[in-house]
């Protein structure tokens, strides 16, 4: 990298760009949304300095006349700070302006290869740790870039991940320039200050590594989750009714039983904070947030009382998760689930059972993700807008869909063929999940209306129909295989219709 630096910046010894440094520089305090750098037109000399490229130092001096993007910045303060600085910045803090001669032309598309490389592709570690294959590491965080360039990782969440590289970067500098700082040998406290230093940088470079790897961010989570205990059974086996409105009236609670123990709350998560196994939240009309559905750990039924379409929940978008169950029993009835930014499956199903009863999903990440030994039923519900499958089945899960609508999912326009072929649901084979499909209708997805990925060396494409009574040309070889398939995937389709999606209605993809 510095070797192809070094060969365009002789292009060209003198030029125009626009030095754009940290604010720190000039302000005492600031806040960081108002004044995201301090940018001067200063004239560049190349007369570089260090080795590395991400080092490269250029001598500047303040371009006539004085031009600069905060309004009340005072040339003398720049002089100064030039004066401290020995003229000396950052080559990749500098921009060429445009309108200038060619030459320029190639050594801006020059620095924005090299930052390009320096911000997503290369890692400090990198020249510490042993990689066999740098390539396919190099491709991971191509992938991760376009992840984020074309939404598939949400703004927020993107902005943390950057941040996050960002504090690793200024911990490691910070921790060379402790080093540097002791002269001799290093007293008890020096040293447990390395040792601490040190430990925050590995946790970083762990966190950064849990994104680069595509396996670990397909369902999340980017940051680890605090584990939740689970509470059990209140003393006596007591359970409370959680009511959750602005306001509670009798009418509200006019058909339950006189001996039911009730609690009200105008927030969801107080509500969801408050419950034991056994308790019941009931949710009138209205909007809510609650950071709590991401950490369900006891049995509970969660309900909406009216319309389902005006008991309405939605994701924060800052956060990775939106509902998450651990629990032996979740119920989740008669509620619309939004989800805004979230990077995990709208619902995860971690462990236990699940049901999803007259819901409607709107997804804008991933859609319904039931892992490995977890269950899910859902049924008279709705599943829409999922950038990947409606409802993703890893291998060993349990699934019952009845009377349910999964439709336009697989939003995103990717040229990733193992992305495209996802639509209505997916299942991931081995061992295989076990699905069984009564009266669902599946129709308008990108992808495949089911896809199935399986490990063996042939693949072949099938319609429902074939599914249930065998191949349509009464081949008895595919008739033996499809029969095969079918027992081996526990798979049970009744009455279903699947139509109108964009490559077919089903697909066995065998490897």
């Amino acid at each position: 990298m510095s070797k192809y630096l070094s060969e365009k910046l002789k292009l060209k010894d003198k030029w125009l760009g626009v030095w754009k440094t940290n604010p720190e520089l000039f302000f005492v305090e600031y806040e960081e949304a108002s004044i995201p750098f301090v940018g001067i037109l200063v004239e560049v000399t190349c007369k570089l300095h260090q080795n590395s490229s991400s080092c490269f130092k250029v001598t500047v001096s303040v371009a006539e006349p004085f031009s600069s993007n905060i309004a009340n910045i005072s040339r003398d303060l720049v002089d100064e700070i030039l004066e401290e600085l020995e003229h000396s910045v950052p080559l990749l803090e500098v921009y060429p302006v445009e309108g200038q001669e060619a030459d320029i032309r190639d050594i801006a598309m020059a620095l924005e290869v090299v930052r390009f490389f320096y911000d997503f592709l290369w890692r400090e570690w990198d020249d510490e740790e042993c990689c066999e294959n740098y390539t396919a590491l190099i491709e991971e965080r191509i992938n991760l870039w376009c992840d984020i360039q074309d939404g598939t990782i949400p703004g927020p969440i993107a902005k943390r991940f950057k941040k996050t590289l960002e504090k690793y970067k200024d911990k490691r500098v910070e921790l060379v320039e402790y080093q540097s700082n002791i002269k001799e040998d290093p007293s008890a406290a020096e040293a447990v200050e390395c040792w601490k230093k040190y430990y925050e940088i590995v946790m970083l470079c762990g966190l950064l590594k849990m994104w680069e790897d595509l396996r670990l961010r397909v369902h999340g989570p980017f940051f680890p989750r605090i584990l939740r205990r689970r509470k059990g059974k209140r003393e006596l086996g007591k359970t409370i009714t959680h009511i959750v409105a602005k306001v509670m009236t009798t009418e509200m609670v006019k058909n339950l039983s006189s001996d039911t123990l009730l609690q009200q709350h105008d927030d969801l998560d107080l509500a969801l904070d408050s419950c034991y196994s056994g308790d019941t939240v009931v949710i009138f009309p209205g909007e809510y947030q609650a950071e709590n559905l991401s950490l369900l750990t006891d049995d509970i039924t969660i309900k909406g009382v009216g319309k389902r379409e005006e008991i309405i929940i939605t994701s924060e978008p800052s956060h990775d998760s939106f509902v998450v169950s651990k629990a032996d029993s979740v119920k989740l009835m008669h509620l619309s689930l939004i989800q805004q930014g979230t990077v995990d499956g709208i619902v995860v199903v971690e462990a236990g059972h699940m049901t999803l009863e007259n819901c409607i999903l709107k997804c804008e990440g991933t859609g319904v993700c039931v892992l490995t030994g977890a269950a899910l039923t859902i049924t008279d519900s709705e599943i829409t807008g999922a950038q990947g499958a409606g409802v993703e089945l890893y291998p060993g899960s349990i699934a019952i869909l009845e009377r349910n609508e999964i439709h336009h999912c697989n939003n995103l326009r990717t040229s990733d063929r193992s992305k495209s072929i996802l639509g209505g649901i997916n299942m991931k084979v081995l061992p295989a999940p076990r699905l069984k499909m009564t009266n669902n209708h599946i129709y308008n997805n990108k992808g495949y209306g089911i896809s199935i990925l399986q490990p063996s060396d042939r693949f072949f494409i099938v319609a429902e129909d074939a599914l249930n009574k065998g191949a349509a040309s009464g081949d008895k070889k595919d008739d033996q295989m499809l029969s095969k398939v079918m027992h081996n995937l526990n798979l049970e389709m009744n009455n279903n219709k699947i139509e109108a999606n964009l490559k077919g209605d089903i697909r066995i993809i065998t490897r």
